[in-house]
């Protein structure tokens, strides 16, 4: 660990210049924060990192960098995945001409907020697990099962004039383990 009245000094001293670093890259305040909060937290747990004056600088210039550019890839990965998802969903759309309740399906699902159509799709379309829709929507498990929980309640009232309560079951099959 770092000597803590150091740490302390490091910190008063770059913390804000780190900052208006990172804000060359990233547009957002908080994440800007938040990633030289996180570089600042790593350095304090870091055990047998020497650390001085000197070399500190360089040293938290190149990592607040190289933290910036892992959000920035990671951000570009979850918004091509969910674009991806979105394009499957269309397609998956235009082919089951012969589902009978396709156009009150999607208005169903157009009135989902988005953070619950999201949750729905990944969970729905592409089946994913609760912690692999909390990872690539970057919330909590309990989030996700909120979500769920409020897109299958939204589209029980979208869908309950339909005739027949199959279709809701259809809907409910690849996520029975949840609603039972």
């Amino acid at each position: 660990m770092v000597n803590e009245l150091l740490f302390e000094q490091l910190f008063r001293m770059y913390y804000a210049e780190l900052c208006r670093y990172a804000s060359r890259y990233l547009s957002d305040k908080q994440i800007v924060e938040d990633i030289v909060q996180s570089f600042f937290i790593a350095v304090w747990e870091k055990d047998g990192l020497t650390i001085n004056r000197d070399n500190f600088l360089p040293y938290a210039y190149r990592s607040v960098y190289n933290r910036c550019l892992n959000y920035y890839k990671a951000e570009l990965s979850k918004e091509s995945f969910l674009a991806s998802l979105v394009e499957e969903w269309n397609g998956q759309a235009e082919e089951e001409n012969d589902f009978r309740y396709k156009q009150e399906v999607r208005e169903a699902l157009r009135k989902l907020p988005p953070k619950c159509k999201q949750v729905f799709l990944l969970k729905c379309i592409k089946g994913l697990k609760y912690k692999e829709i909390a990872e690539v929507s970057g919330i909590s498990v309990n989030t996700v099962k909120y979500h769920l929980g409020e897109a299958f309640r939204i589209m029980r009232e979208e869908l309950i004039d339909l005739q027949g309560t199959v279709l809701l079951f259809m809907l409910m099959k690849p996520v029975f383990d949840v609603v039972v």
